[in-house]
């Protein structure tokens, strides 16, 4: 590995256009024009090794991604073991019989006789699949049951679906077989297989059928003839063509949307469902490995049930046959700091330890072994080689969790000190936690991030002044949230540019990954998602892109580079609205002005908490908004605005948010933050969707029932703010930088050169290659570009997407950025080193 400190330390400073205070230009309020750089890549100059499992995936079952999603399974509630949620979560819908009906006459079938249906546990299949449905007729004649699915079951002609169920009968009259069919919802029969007569005792039934049309609305229907009792268990439709062909398998588009990622890692099967809402609800792997009729089902804290046929087992396949390295998420005995704060006694934690241990045995553990055995019996003698285990995820800094950690680290020290421990830094930005890691010498410590883009523009450079001496770093759960959290261009470029600081600090972050993964259409607990789907479609989205850009253009090693400016831009143009705010506060505006030029108060727009226009004033009385935010009835745009306003504040423990720059939704642009963090500091902050960023704080604080005398003014790209005439913030605001990364591809014998341009306009970038022998005349380019906020939707899935082209290079040549772009160009190169 190379990494010579007088590189490093220019590097810290030399890859982007540097900005007194951080990046915007374009975030809602700033436009530029165009930028001419000169970037020289110094080919000889090597500084570190990238990762070779930098780029990966992080799945948790969270928007239906597992049952619904990547599981194949067509069948909702195959076991009849779903219950309402109302004592642990808000969810009350659910029920044994969920998505099951009465089945109903098909089309041109006579002979269906009434039947009752019920759930029962009484004798069931296993003691770990309590719940079985009993279909009761007491006239002979045909009955039975049938599956909604969820959302309908999508099906293709002449498609091939393996049907398995468990069934038997009780005081029977009758010698018929079951019949299995497909149905649309109007009764007309889209497929039929007929399986034997149960018997008294459980009996698995198998077969194959085929499908006659294409529909997404179909059910599943079973049914038999005579007088009496059917139970069924464990019904389940899969379509043979899984990814692979594998049974109980995976969903083939949507794998094949992982495989084309290029990913070298998988963490799974979550990071808050490990924790569960409470211990009770955690994970549990050993539910989730063995015959799928035996697993124990369970929900999961995003509100809805989970079968586990998707499983450790299924994991660790999958990262067999995309070549991912597993990272299992193992829970530590600490329950979720968002939701429980409970913890297993210490004198109770050796089960829990034992199940992690346990989890290497079944991983890597001989055929012969106590786990290993299950591994055999399911399909693969060979262990899967596992090397890294993830202990905990975003715990809370608390000291039980700080003493159970050190318990579980100990142990699989002890037992296998080959497996690499992947640790937490803990919640936030602030990596509470990393202390503890270090003190562990853990081989690398798991941070998340969830901000706004302008945080990532800002963060380009995070990794440039870690302690090379701690742990590594793994980035486990990241994305940008945009406005309205939607996937659009430029939270994925803002992503794209935090990840040229990642590669060029490649010898200490080690592995990254976006979150969530998936998205079910019409069942969203969180977004945004990479991947969008429904029955049918997959959606790729913006931030997908990107992902498949840099893990596909990767490279072996890292290059130093430097931009010089040859032109700025002139000085940024504010404009948009002004606003006042609030955050558990209340307050009084009495006047407010642009420019000298009186407010009118009383045409404001409210965009969240209360505000009440009452003789001139406006207050806003919610002291529970967070934020509470209106903006005036016009918008302002000039090189110099300077925006007055008198507030007093009427209760609560933080002062006022004055808004400027904002968007006609009370969206993006910034506000100065007059007395927050619990009336201790004043700060400027970028506003982005939902997220605010701090751009620079100093000491200072407001009294109640007190009137203030406030001014922000914008010049050129100063931001200056007073106090009753008195200077307390001045911020220069630069123009936003085009982030590189320059990186060599042994393989290929190519130098490649990562671009991200978040600006409205073109940048003409002189290129030059330093250190080299020879260079290409020609270079081949991937492109993702469009407008800021384009999206790809279900309607319009590729409004954004890479573009490959040629261009003319050589060891100096000129290109131009188009705006919100990132590009990979690769070039063939001798190299000096």
């Amino acid at each position: 590995m190379f990494c010579l400190p007088q590189i490093r330390s220019f590097l810290h400073y030399g890859n982007r256009i540097v900005a007194t205070l951080g990046i915007l230009c374009c975030i809602a309020g700033i436009a530029s024009a165009q930028t001419r750089i000169k970037v020289n890549v110094h080919a000889d100059q090597p500084t570190v090794e990238i990762s070779p499992h930098l780029y990966g995936l992080f799945f948790e079952d969270i928007n239906d991604a597992a049952d619904g999603g990547l599981y194949a399974e067509l069948i909702q509630n195959r076991s009849f073991e779903y219950f309402s949620l109302k004592d642990t979560h808000p969810r009350t819908e659910f029920h044994p019989l969920y998505a099951w009906q009465i089945a109903s006459s098909p089309k041109n079938h006579d002979g269906f006789v009434d039947a009752t249906m019920q759930v029962h546990d009484e004798s069931p299949l296993n003691s770990n699949n309590t719940h079985y449905v009993s279909v009761t007729a007491d006239q002979p004649g045909t009955f039975g049951t049938q599956n909604l699915g969820l959302d309908g079951i999508r099906i293709d002609q002449s498609a091939k679906y393996d049907v398995s169920l468990y069934a038997r009968v009780d005081d029977w009259q009758g010698a018929a077989p079951l019949t299995v069919r497909l149905l649309s919802p109007d009764g007309d029969v889209c497929g039929t297989l007929e399986l034997p007569r149960p018997g008294s005792t459980w009996q698995k039934f198998d077969g194959v059928l085929t499908a006659n049309e294409t529909r997404d609305d179909a059910r599943l229907q079973i049914t038999t003839n005579g007088r009496g009792t059917l139970d069924l268990d464990m019904v389940s439709l899969f379509p043979q063509q899984t990814f692979n062909g594998r049974k109980n398998g995976l969903r083939k588009d949507l794998v094949e949307a992982l495989r084309d990622l290029n990913p070298q890692f998988l963490r799974f099967p979550g990071g808050c469902i490990t924790h569960g809402w409470g211990l009770d609800n955690r994970y549990r792997w050993k539910d989730s490995v063995g015959d799928v009729a035996q697993r124990k089902p369970n929900w999961n804290l995003w509100g809805y049930h989970q079968t586990y046929g998707l499983g450790y087992f299924e994991y660790f396949q999958l990262c067999e046959d995309l070549d991912m390295a597993p990272l299992p998420v193992v829970p530590i005995g600490v329950g979720c700091g968002f939701r429980c704060t409970e913890f297993v006694p210490m004198d109770e934690l050796g089960p829990h330890v034992q199940d992690a241990l346990d989890l290497i045995e079944f991983a890597n553990g001989p055929a012969d072994s106590t786990w290993g055995s299950v591994r055999a019996e399911m399909g693969h003698p060979e262990p899967f080689g596992l090397e890294f285990v993830c202990l905990g995820n975003e715990e809370h800094d608390t000291p039980d969790m700080r003493q159970r950690f050190p318990v579980f680290a100990e142990a699989i020290r002890k037992a296998y000190p080959e497996i690499k421990i992947i640790g937490t830094s803990g919640l936030g930005t602030g990596i509470p936690i990393y202390d503890l890691m270090t003190k562990e010498k853990v081989y690398s410590s798991d941070e998340h991030y969830y901000m706004s883009p302008r945080w990532f523009f800002d963060n380009v450079n995070r990794f440039d002044s870690f302690d090379r001496d701690k742990p590594l770093i793994f980035v486990g759960e990241y994305a940008a949230h945009d406005t309205d959290r939607k996937n659009t261009l430029y939270s994925a470029l803002s992503e794209a540019a935090f990840l040229t600081g990642i590669e060029r600090n490649a010898d200490l972050v080690d592995m990254t990954c976006y979150a969530p993964l998936f998205g079910r259409k019409g069942h969203m607990q969180w977004r945004p998602d990479m991947i969008y789907f429904d029955d049918r479609n997959v959606v790729r989205t913006t931030n997908y892109y990107v992902q498949q850009l840099f893990s596909r253009h990767k490279g072996d090693v890292y290059l130093a580079n430097s931009i010089d400016v040859v032109a700025k831009s002139p000085a940024p143009l504010f404009n948009g609205y002004v606003g006042i705010g609030t955050w558990n506060t209340t307050i009084e505006l009495g006047e407010a002005a642009v420019n000298g030029r009186p407010l009118d108060l009383a045409h404001w727009k409210t965009t969240s908490g209360k505000f009440e226009h009452d003789n001139g004033h406006l207050a806003q009385t919610d002291m529970k908004a967070t934020p509470a935010l209106a903006i005036s009835h016009e918008s302002f745009s000039g090189e110099k605005i300077v925006f007055t306003a008198r507030v007093k504040k009427t209760g609560g423990k933080e002062g006022f948010l004055l808004r400027f720059a904002s968007d006609a939704n009370g969206k993006g642009g910034y506000w100065w933050n007059v007395g927050g963090w619990n009336n201790r500091q004043h700060g400027i902050e970028s506003f982005d969707g939902d997220q605010s960023s701090t751009i620079a704080k100093v000491d200072g604080g407001i009294e109640s029932d007190q009137w203030y005398d406030l001014k922000i003014e914008m010049n050129g790209d100063t931001v200056r703010c007073f106090i009753n005439g008195d200077l307390k913030q001045q911020v220069q605001l630069g123009s936003l930088d085009v982030s590189i990364s320059s990186t060599y591809d042994r393989d290929a014998g190519e130098i490649i050169l990562k671009l991200v341009n978040p600006t409205a306009a073109e940048v003409d970038a002189q290129i030059e290659f330093s250190g080299v022998q020879a260079m290409a005349s020609s270079a081949s380019v991937v492109t993702l570009a469009g407008t800021k906020d384009a999206v790809n939707t279900f309607e319009s899935p590729e409004t954004v997407k890479p573009v490959a082209s040629k261009i003319a290079a050589g060891t100096e040549f000129q290109h131009t950025i188009p705006p919100y772009a990132v590009q990979a160009i690769r070039i063939k190169s001798g190299r000096t080193n």
